[in-house]
């Protein structure tokens, strides 16, 4: 998902004709920043992702997304003129064999009086001249409100994918001992050292997912760069002769009650032997000793067996989000 020239691509392309006035549609109030622009306004946009999580319970916009307008990859609406009130980010991959991601969020005390239409409606626009024909759109709700369905569905996309967001309790201070194989070993992460081979191993275990499993380089520094980072949380498992060959990857935002089980991957040769399901505690008994409330975390609905183990250790549907696309 590495967009790192995107930036200078989608300048170089359409800087010499960009007219903002042909999305704003006479709302002065509205802007169009190219992924150039769009550095002075990320803070700004946090504020606004803060408000709707107060509200909504749920992050606006994606890690990737951060990822993406932190380096300058992605296109920025915004309503508002001192303060935001509504945002719109657009990834438009170079690579058109890789769908176009927005996602869009509305200050809660300014919804319901039409910025979600403007913003969808300038989105529309800047798409039909910024993306290939052939390239598909994507949208998330976070959430799965009935008015961003609406939105939705009035652009013609339509639910293809559903995430569940799973919760438990923190009651205990340990969810039990690990059942490990003994020709595995668990350690945490060494940043610098393990980032090539953890790239490997996340893309062969995640090679049929559509984001996870095609993380780069500079994905991971981004995330390393985070203030949430911190390798105690990241485990390493390696077979008898070293070999990586499973992680976990916990994380806890600044300040959150919740822990989140991140990712939690293994490859493939050592699938079965329990190895998922003893990095999945190991990670947990992890967030317990940390005095948190809650751990969280992430699965599609058509990942029956991961759904399954998180049922058997006492996850239970907190939430669900919804991607939208254009190619149903």
């Amino acid at each position: 998902m590495s967009r790192q020239s995107a930036s200078s691509w989608l300048q170089d392309r359409f800087s010499p004709r960009f007219d903002r006035n042909r999305y704003c549609g006479g709302m002065t109030h509205l802007r169009v920043l190219a992924p150039s622009e769009t550095l002075s306004q990320l803070s700004q946009l946090r504020k606004l992702a803060d408000s709707a999580v107060v509200v909504d319970h749920n992050e606006p916009f994606g890690d990737q997304t951060w990822v993406e307008l932190q380096a300058g990859n992605a296109w920025l609406i915004t309503t508002g003129e001192q303060t935001l009130t509504g945002a719109s980010a657009v990834v438009i991959p170079t690579n058109v064999e890789q769908p176009v991601l927005i996602e869009l969020v509305v200050a809660p005390e300014d919804r319901g009086n039409g910025l979600g239409r403007a913003l969808v409606d300038a989105t529309k626009q800047l798409v039909a001249e910024h993306a290939a024909d052939t390239q598909t759109t994507t949208a998330w709700t976070h959430g799965d409100h009935p008015a961003a369905r609406g939105l939705a569905d009035s652009v013609g996309l339509e639910p293809v994918r559903i995430l569940y967001r799973m919760a438990l309790e923190i009651d205990r201070e340990s969810f039990g001992d690990l059942h490990l194989d003994d020709s595995f070993t668990i350690r945490p992460f060494r940043p610098g050292d393990d980032d090539a081979d953890w790239l490997a191993l996340n893309a062969t275990a995640f090679a049929d997912h559509p984001e996870q499993g095609q993380l780069t380089q500079a994905d991971l520094d981004a995330r390393k760069a985070e203030d949430w980072f911190d390798p105690a949380g990241f485990f390493i498992a390696e077979d008898a002769v070293g070999t990586m060959v499973g992680f976990h990857w916990t994380k806890t935002p600044v300040g959150s009650a919740a822990g989140e089980v991140y990712a939690v991957g293994v490859d493939p040769s050592a699938q079965g032997t329990g190895l998922g399901k003893a990095l999945t505690i190991h990670g947990m008994n992890h967030l317990a000793s940390a005095g948190l409330e809650k751990i969280v975390l992430y699965v599609d609905d058509e990942n029956r067996p991961a759904v399954n183990l998180y049922n058997s250790l006492g996850f239970g549907i907190e939430n669900t989000d919804v991607m939208f696309s254009s190619n149903s």
